[in-house]
């Protein structure tokens, strides 16, 4: 490759600079008047490249970034819109328009400080100025600073009186605080103040439609639509507003009227979608074809069309689409974002990462959903603590980030943390209002928390505004089932599988009701026809062991757990379940070949050779199981149940506590609720003089599994450890009550009889 020095460089760019202009043989003057004959026609990409070409010539004009930025955020480019808006505004100092739009999407990117500092200094230039001290109070409230909002609002309607958005902003300040009555009154005064303006009525149907008053929203914006029937703001609402309350039909004309108006790329990928939703397929084929012919909107036409050939039952040709925009394009972000979810819904989790790693790399800034993909792939295979990372990797490159805020909310709660899941389910609900699941993933962080009647609050408005919804309907199954009100938890699982067969929630509701009531032919029944329609589907498959095993059928509850370990190698319950069953049935040097075979098969196969190990550790061979969780660890060093293992093995081999700790925090932090994981974590605790941090590990496995002895057992020498006499003996005897024949009953007894002598 041939390098250029520092002298080359400069001179190879003053060359291209000047190649520029004489094949273009134009003026920045002229490519200016090119750009305005462009917009005039509503040629919206061709007056971009013609004010960008007037901009090389001359990088300080002003006022043309301020039209480039207008135009890129007609083309809804939010992030080069700010860019040339921030230009602008630093090349022109003094000039109002530029800071007031650089501050509106330092709003909008919640950038509320840098939002600040703009509006301060339109302030500066003119103190009383309207739209300045709007951007300041619309800063402030982002800063919660509500009553300096407030002020600052208050203050430009009084410099503006006619400005009927002010009188709007003021109604979300009070919204905030809980005053619906003053905010809905607000929402009509901007209404009365700007009766021509668009976006006041814009705003009372927003109100209305986050009261669930879909009607009068409804209302409101068919009479901004009488006021501008092209109006791109009123068309996009009332076509969101139909697609939400399940009138899809509704939602064309309103989405046509868009990608004429606008005649953008943003607008017509709209259009194909709606086309896409409502199952036409040609339609939104025909568009996206048309869109992938230009060069800004290829890849995304390409990626579009691949998604439905993929939906469609056709694999096949998708991946041929994406390999052939992949070779033109090989940092295609988008491409290679949508080949990686392709790969991991076929279950090839190494390959979708890789696609993932590529995708951030390719254009770091702006990888949100690289970053939300490589979540995705981190969570299927167990890897929380990256998956974490990721999360918080996305919301720092894109914080209105809906889907990486509910699954973060769900990391949380699956951890135990109920007050962080809760906050991250409330800001998706701020973030998308109206997506119900975001109000489901609140629902079941608030119902984790206990605190039922919010849930029920919750509920109520869900079902309300989506009566006919699966998921809204077995979350209702799941608040009647926590409150043990069976009969309508069975109602309401049952109706949401009649709305949605496929739903593993809603199935495993009836599965655990029918289990409860000792009525395991019916949960059979229902599991053997779900996997007959669904052979690969993980949970269904352990729901069918769990209805074996209460029956007494070894066989099928063995290959029941065999093909979920094989689909869902990280299923903690169904690696206790095989070993315990393995145990009963005395077939433990049987299992111990069968499992070496399989790990021979498939040697990087973590769910084998954890197998190997787990039953090495029942025939006392722990040397053996010990170098098997090593080697597990070596290939997935976030395998939980050879963490824990291992850790255990460790601590009571003499090993090394500080290292063990470590093994049992890690594989804690992937299932926080795992109540072997918190035993372990629990007793390297005792071991290590630490009693006070062990007990609160005991308490929380024996919520989950209290009938277990040697939890009970270890709880009761904590307790000694710590002087707690009463507690100590008391749960000592429940241990040996529930197994006299315990491997630790020996000490029990002693530390019993020294407790009680004294």
């Amino acid at each position: 490759m041939l390098k250029l020095t520092r002298p080359r460089r400069l001179l190879l760019a003053a060359a291209i600079a000047l190649l520029c202009v004489d094949c273009g043989g134009k003026s920045a003057d002229a490519h200016l008047k090119s750009a305005a004959d462009y917009e005039a026609k509503k040629e919206y990409a061709s007056a971009i490249v013609e004010y960008r070409a007037a901009l090389q010539l001359d990088p300080k004009l002003g006022e043309a970034r301020i039209k480039l930025g207008d135009l890129y955020a007609r083309t809804s480019d939010a992030q080069n819109a700010y860019r040339e808006y921030v230009r602008a505004a630093d090349t022109m100092p003094d000039n109002i328009d530029a800071q007031l739009k650089a501050g509106a999407l330092l709003l909008l990117g919640n950038q509320f400080a840098d939002a600040k500092a703009r509006a301060e200094k339109v302030l500066q230039l003119s103190p009383r100025h309207p739209g300045g001290l709007t951007l300041l109070g619309n800063a402030l409230a982002g800063l919660n600073d509500m009553d300096g909002a407030m002020e600052r609002l208050s203050a430009a309607i009084q410099a503006d009186p006619g400005q009927g958005t002010l009188y709007s902003n003021i109604g979300v300040l009070q919204l905030a605080r809980g005053d619906r009555q003053m905010a809905e009154a607000s929402f009509k005064k901007a209404v009365n103040a700007a009766p021509k303006q668009v976006a006041t009525r814009v705003a009372l149907a927003h109100f209305y439609r986050s009261q669930g008053r879909t009607a009068e929203a409804e209302t409101v914006l068919k009479e901004a639509l009488a006021v501008d029937p092209r109006s791109v703001q009123v068309n996009s609402n009332l076509a969101q507003l139909y697609i939400e309350s399940g009138r899809t039909l509704e939602a064309e004309l309103p989405l046509r009227a868009l990608s004429e108006e606008r005649k953008d790329p943003s607008s017509l990928f709209a259009l194909a979608d709606y086309y896409t939703n409502t199952n036409r397929p040609r339609e939104a084929a025909a568009i996206l074809d048309k869109l992938a012919a230009t060069k800004e909107s290829y890849s995304l036409a390409k990626a579009r069309l691949a998604a439905i050939d993929y939906t469609a039952g056709r694999a096949a040709e998708a991946h041929a689409i994406l390999n052939e925009l992949l070779k033109r394009e090989p940092n295609s972000r988008i491409g290679l974002v949508l080949k990686g979810r392709l790969l991991l819904m076929e279950r090839k989790p190494d390959e979708a990462l890789a696609m993932a790693k590529a995708a951030i790399s390719a254009d770091p800034e702006r990888a949100a959903d690289g970053q939300f993909l490589l979540a995705q792939i981190y969570l299927s295979t167990g890897q929380v603590e990256d998956a974490l990372d990721a999360l918080r990797q996305t919301l720092k490159l894109d914080p209105r980030q809906v889907g990486a805020q509910i699954a973060l909310a769900r990391v949380y709660a699956s951890k135990g943390q109920k007050l962080p899941a809760i906050e991250m389910a409330q800001q998706a609900v701020v973030s998308a209002p109206l997506n119900p699941e975001a109000r489901l993933a609140l629902v079941r962080a608030v119902l984790a928390s206990g605190d039922t009647a919010r849930a029920e609050r919750e509920l109520r408005s869900l079902v309300n505004r989506f009566p006919n919804s699966s998921a809204v309907l077995t979350q209702v199954g799941g608040l009647y089932l926590a409150r043990h009100d069976h009969a309508n938890a069975r109602a309401a699982f049952t109706q949401a599988l009649t709305l949605d067969p496929t739903s593993p929630d809603a199935l495993g509701g009836l599965v655990v009701l029918d289990l409860g009531a000792k009525d395991a032919k019916s949960a059979i029944a229902r599991v053997e026809a779900r996997l007959a329609a669904a052979p690969d589907d993980a949970r269904a498959w352990y729901l069918a062991a769990r209805s074996y095993a209460l029956v007494g059928d070894a066989p099928q509850t063995e290959r029941a757990l065999m093909k979920t370990i094989e689909i869902d190698p990280a299923n903690v319950q169904a690696y206790g379940m095989i070993g315990d069953l393995y145990g009963m049935q005395g077939k433990l040097d049987q299992a111990l070949q069968q499992f070496q075979a399989w790990a021979t098969r498939e040697p990087r196969s973590v769910a084998a050779q954890t197998m190997v190990g787990l039953v090495l550790e029942k025939l006392n061979r722990m040397p053996e199981a010990q170098r098997t969780y090593e080697r597990v660890l070596e290939m997935d060093r976030h395998a939980a149940i050879a963490a824990n293992n291992l850790a255990w093995l460790m601590a009571e081999g003499g090993g090394n506590l500080d290292q063990a700790t470590e093994l049992a925090q890690s594989a804690k932090s992937q299932a926080p609720d795992q109540p072997a994981f918190n035993d372990t974590l629990g007793w390297i605790y005792y071991k290590k003089n630490l009693a006070e941090q062990s007990v609160p590990l005991f308490q929380q496995a024996l919520e989950k599994d209290p009938e277990n002895a040697l939890t009970h057992f270890h709880l009761g020498m904590a307790y000694a450890k710590l002087g707690e006499d009463s507690k100590a003996i008391a749960a000592l005897k429940r241990a040996l009550t529930l197994d006299p024949q315990l491997s630790t009953a020996a000490e029990a007894r002693r530390t019993l009889a020294d407790l009680q002598v004294s």
